[in-house]
């Protein structure tokens, strides 16, 4: 916007209509505004423009309760005809997301719950997990070689000094045992596993808490009320994140589901 107010007094800085606030998803503020002033004032006035001040500082006539908390974030200037500098400001603010911990009266966090599918070893499929461990022993050793399978005669076997197929003493014990070997022998050794992450998004004044640093890597129930799937799972806080704008932070809680019997409440809890 072309400024078009003239008569400046010393050191004036005059703001131009215009002035928008708006308000995000999660309850924080941010605004944009332009402020004109004498090129021959830049000197004494550029450093009301920091980072960090209050946005009323360059315009006291910023409404309430604005004035309070909106603090300016970056700023652009050019400059125009008629020796003057405007100058581009946004601003961002909030109110406090934590009190004691918890989310803060009238805090309004977003949630989000992601499923995708991944490739893990078999080792971790539910299926494998129940095998006796003569065959999960006798599946590793066909994973990494050491055994062969023959799946016409369901035999596990090696290969002597002469190249022929040599019973193993030992053989699988279960349907599903064979079924990995089948598997393994046609060179699969993954399969498609499901994962589920919900994640909680802040905007405020708060930075992470203690606690919520603390919690990281570690069994925690989430907020906001997230699906409770059978087969006694459980969530992990397994990612932190936070980004700051001006004076606003951006907090970031990422949940992870575990698999059926829950994570590792030993190494976990």
């Amino acid at each position: 916007m072309a400024a078009t107010i003239l008569g400046f007094d010393f050191n004036e800085m005059k703001a131009q209509p215009g002035l928008s606030i708006v308000r995000s998803e999660n309850g924080a503020w941010t605004a944009t505004h332009e402020i004109v002033i004498k090129a021959s004032d830049f000197a004494d006035l550029s450093a009301n423009f920091a980072r960090g001040n209050l946005l009323s500082l360059v315009d006291p006539s910023v409404p309430s309760p604005f004035d309070e908390f909106l603090t300016i974030d970056t700023v652009t200037f050019v400059r125009s005809e008629g020796d003057l500098i405007t100058f581009n400001v946004n601003a961002t603010g909030g109110t406090s997301q934590f009190e004691n911990e918890e989310l803060a009266p009238g805090v309004e966090p977003t949630y989000q719950l992601t499923g995708q599918l991944t490739n893990a070893d078999f080792s971790q499929h539910r299926k494998w997990k129940a095998l006796i461990d003569g065959d999960k022993r006798l599946l590793g050793m066909l994973i990494s070689g050491l055994l062969n399978y023959d799946i016409n005669y369901d035999i596990l076997y090696l290969n002597n000094e002469a190249n022929a197929k040599v019973g193993y003493i030992d053989q699988l014990n279960s349907p599903d045992g064979i079924e990995f070997a089948i598997r393994i022998q046609q060179g699969q050794t993954t399969y498609q596993k499901s994962t589920y992450t919900w994640t909680e998004t802040t905007e405020g004044k708060d930075q992470l808490t203690p606690a919520q640093i603390n919690k990281l890597g570690q069994i925690s129930v989430p907020r906001g009320n997230p699906p409770e799937p059978a087969g006694d799972r459980d969530w992990m806080l397994t990612s932190a994140t936070q980004s700051q704008s001006g004076e606003l932070y951006r907090t970031t809680l990422e949940w992870s589901l575990s698999d059926e019997g829950g994570h590792d409440d030993f190494l976990y809890d």
